[in-house]
């Protein structure tokens, strides 16, 4: 399969490299310094868990022009990069398969008809990393399998072939049968964790040891998932449900208390937070506008994003 991954940060150069080592015909989209990094050294990334390393000198590209044919583009840039992107994909005329791999809280069906007549697939990580000098160190999230889900439901033999070109490159994946409400309830948890991170001057380690922002931020992710269910959206994944919705409020606190401070902290959570710190601000704006039409009071999120929002 010729695939184009268009972003080179770390999630898309741990897609890319792991695609491409497993034979698959991929090129990475990237410009700038990052370009010039890549052409002279490659992308190298070591799964933490089990030692492995991979170093590989991937195609690379600066545009994706007009003609240019791919069977499957992979975008993975931030949701505040995604406006910049979008006229190359629309102007694309070569590619028909889009899948979006990123945070959007906002109706997904709008990218759907942006790209018409282009099939687009969403979908989101199942790994979180870090740079450290020439390599990426990265973890992949036991709690969060890479998901994928069709926009409209309509081509799942699509949604096969997918999953099945993944797992054969080494992810975990899941299938989602309501992408979007996937999306909208992992923009909730996200900005509550990216919030209460950086009100711990983005470490995870030091969050994981404060009891008290710990439960603010759990309180803050229940009071949002119970505003989307009042907006009749659903809770998805069952585990994320499980943990903060039927669980009592003293194990939910315990269990992230831990969780901050190993690698799913230190290495999925805190270092996005305090790279995409103005992505983050963006996706806690939305998850406000998206849940304040709700009859259920949101106290709790709402101080603790606002105040997300106003930090420098």
């Amino acid at each position: 399969m010729k695939i184009l991954v268009y972003g080179a940060g770390v999630i898309g150069s741990i897609y890319a490299t792991k695609l491409f080592d497993a034979k698959n015909d991929v090129t990475l989209l990237a410009r700038g310094k990052r370009f010039e990094s890549l052409q002279q050294n490659g992308v190298t990334i070591k799964e933490q868990l089990t030692g492995k390393k991979v170093t590989a000198h991937l195609p690379l590209t600066q545009q994706l022009a007009i003609h240019d044919f791919y069977d499957l583009i992979i975008v993975t840039v931030r949701l505040d990069q995604l406006e910049s992107v979008m006229p190359d994909l629309k102007n694309n005329s070569g590619s028909s398969l889009v899948m979006f791999m990123l945070n959007y809280p906002d109706n997904i069906q709008s990218i759907a008809d942006q790209l018409k007549p282009k099939h687009v697939i969403f979908g989101f990580l199942g790994v979180g990393g870090i740079f450290k000098e020439n390599a990426i160190d990265f973890i992949q999230i036991k709690q969060q399998k890479t998901t994928i889900g069709e926009t409209n439901r309509e081509k799942p033999e699509t949604i096969k072939k997918l999953k099945s070109l993944f797992e054969a490159a080494g992810f975990n994946v899941d299938v989602n049968d309501n992408i979007q409400a996937w999306l909208k309830t992992h923009a909730v948890f996200m900005a509550c964790v990216s919030a209460a991170i950086i009100k711990e001057n983005g470490n995870s380690t030091r969050l994981g040891k404060n009891k008290n922002t710990v439960k603010l931020m759990v309180q803050s992710i229940k009071e949002g998932f119970k505003a989307l269910k009042a907006l009749g959206i659903s809770i998805t994944p069952f585990n994320v449900k499980i943990i903060f919705m039927m669980m009592p409020l003293w194990f939910s606190v315990s269990y992230w208390q831990k969780a901050m401070q190993g690698t799913v902290g230190t290495l999925a959570m805190a270092p996005h937070a305090k790279a995409a710190k103005d992505e983050m601000k963006l996706i806690a704006k939305k998850v406000l506008e998206m849940v304040h039409p709700s009859p259920v009071a949101t106290n709790n999120l709402d101080k603790l994003l606002s105040e997300f929002i106003n930090s420098e």
